[in-house]
């Protein structure tokens, strides 16, 4: 038996109740799909991907824009949602999300990326502990689980603090 394939693309507007969907199931809760909601509102989501099986949206992932206190250089992105439906995790299909959606940020001219996310998952793709560049998270202190990809340099010798675009709060 093979796997099933599935690929990454750009989410098209009529696909937006099936990515709810996708939030709901992956994360089983409402907070996830109210937030994306609210950046929708908010024209925030960019970049963001879906993972598509067989013409079924599967796995979802969004970049926002992020600040930091003091302003650093370029485009800070913050790294939320990544969910996959419960029935297609543990496939890669969360990883692929994540993988593309890095490289789309980079081609976009993102400066730093960072994401609150469990400390062993997300150093695959090159994330590290942000206190390690005396970066912290503005909304608490969250340990190692804050990391970033310091993609143009931009934190080194900073001393900031980093928040997620207002979604976060308010969905």
């Amino acid at each position: 038996m093979t796997a099933a394939q599935f690929a990454i693309r750009a989410p098209k507007a009529e696909e937006r109740g099936a990515i709810l969907s996708v939030l709901r199931d992956a994360f089983g809760q409402e907070d996830e799909a109210r937030m994306v909601e609210t950046l929708w509102r908010a024209s925030a989501a960019d970049p963001e991907l879906v993972a598509v099986e067989d013409g079924e949206i599967i796995g979802y992932c969004a970049f926002s824009p992020a600040t930091a206190d003091p302003p650093l250089k370029g485009r800070l992105l913050g790294l939320a949602p990544v969910g996959v439906k419960t029935a297609h995790q543990n496939r890669g299909v969360g990883a692929a999300l994540v993988e593309q959606g890095l490289k789309d940020c980079r081609t976009r001219g993102a400066s730093l990326v960072v994401v609150l996310g469990h400390a062993d998952y997300y150093p695959r793709f090159g994330f590290a502990p942000a206190s390690k560049k005396n970066v912290a998270w503005a909304d608490g202190d969250a340990g190692d689980a804050f990391q970033l990809i310091d993609i143009a340099g931009v934190a080194d010798g900073a001393r900031c603090r980093i928040s997620y675009h207002p979604a976060f709060s308010e969905g």
